[in-house]
């Protein structure tokens, strides 16, 4: 008799932003489904919150897991025991009807785990205020720290990207105890680093040639990752203009998406003298292009003030680009000593360190990632399953050799 993981695409149904969770998501399941053991099912399912069932979706061959939701006459999930209930993309559409679902789901033997990405909108809530065309309108908060309630409270346990957030998400149930006799079994993973293994988009627009040209032109520093105001864009625009102003002859190019509370930093950019020149935004572009730009890169530059692991330093190192971080815990946790650190918060600062870099690269002096350990998005689904069985009391449940 076979077991199933059920494994929630919700979010993937309804939009596929392309981000990094979302990217998570894709290549996990399509980790998994290559490697299920016998007497193991992957589906991939998705909750509709109008009827409170989670329902099968259409895997149009794995490996490949592209999905696409079910017609309404589907038959929903019926759970049985031994099944498992996987969440890892962020599903902030869970509303009370998808809750009572789960509650069932757990009552009929189905273990229920949640990933959990970070707590940022908790611990930092300045920075994800009102109302949001990127969440379609709706109030992040409020959908975010309902979700984590019910992740807390309902989930058999809570599987972390990083150890930094599982320390996180442990002092927030201490200080915030979710209501429950039994807190939930916590602990956590790493995220892979192939590009190619996430099923990964294709295409590359007609200026990409001459964008990458440039870039090989000069030492050029990489920002990857949605343009929101933790990330640290405009501190790394202030410092790079300050070596312009020093003659120094370099590159910065933003990769991502327009997030939220930004709206400056985009005028900032398009308007910048030095845009399509020395100053690139590549906005909502291809991973086939993304790799393409790692490659033409000098550095990674990451200057968050918060974050859950950093999955394009993981990408980055496995293309072998230095790495230029804020020196928080989950980048230390995440690239050790294999990367430079950043420890002040100037842009001037920043600039100097970016200047000492330069001057280390032209002598050969700079650290590469070549110590830094990536995983392949196989490497990190068995890391997943391992946490999943200890959770579950049974270190081999997802073994080959059952």
């Amino acid at each position: 008799m076979h077991h199933r993981l059920l494994f929630d695409v919700t979010e993937l149904t309804q939009f596929d932003k392309g981000t990094g969770i979302q990217r998570v998501t894709r290549a996990l399941l399509q980790a998994l489904g290559q490697a299920s053991p016998a007497g193991w099912q992957v589906v991939a399912v998705r909750g509709d919150g109008r009827v409170g069932s989670y329902f099968p979706v259409n895997s149009s061959g794995q490996p490949c897991c592209e999905v696409h939701p079910h017609s309404s006459n589907e038959a929903a999930i019926e759970p049985a025991a031994g099944d498992i209930f996987l969440s890892v993309d962020l599903a902030y559409n869970m509303n009370q009807s998808l809750r009572e679902e789960l509650i069932r789901f757990r009552s009929c033997g189905v273990g229920v785990y949640f990933v959990i990405h970070d707590l940022i909108p908790l611990m930092h809530p300045e920075w994800f205020t009102g109302e949001s065309a990127w969440f379609e309108g709706n109030d992040y908060l409020k959908l975010f720290n309902y979700w984590f309630e019910c992740a807390s409270e309902e989930s058999d346990g809570l599987i972390c990207i990083s150890a930094a957030v599982r320390n996180e998400v442990e002092a927030w149930l201490t200080m915030h105890p979710p209501n429950r006799s039994v807190l939930p079994k916590l602990g956590y993973f790493h995220l892979g680093s192939d590009i190619a293994g996430s099923r990964p988009s294709s295409g590359m627009p007609r200026d990409a040639a001459d964008v990458l040209s440039h870039m090989k032109s000069s030492p050029t520093f990489l920002m990857v990752g949605t343009l929101e105001p933790r990330k640290g864009h405009g501190i790394a625009l202030d410092a790079i203009e300050g070596l312009w102003a020093e003659n120094e002859d370099v590159t910065l190019a933003f990769v991502g998406k327009q997030g939220w509370g930004i709206e400056s930093l985009i005028d900032r950019i398009r308007s910048h003298p030095r845009f399509g020149t020395r100053l690139f935004w590549l906005d909502g572009i291809s991973d086939e292009y993304l790799c393409q730009v790692y490659m033409a890169s000098s550095a990674m530059l990451a200057l968050s003030l918060a974050e859950g692991f950093g999955l394009p330093l993981a990408e980055a190192a496995y293309y072998r680009l230095p790495l230029i971080v804020r020196n928080i815990p989950v980048f230390r946790e995440i690239c050790e000593e294999a990367a430079t650190y950043f420890n002040d918060t100037s842009s001037e600062a920043l600039q100097r360190l970016l200047h000492r870099w330069l001057a280390d690269k032209e002598a050969g002096r700079c650290i590469y990632p070549d110590r830094m350990r990536v995983l392949s998005w196989r490497d990190s689904a068995a890391q997943l399953m391992s946490v999943l069985g200890h959770m579950r009391g049974d270190e081999s449940f997802w073994s080959r050799e059952r």
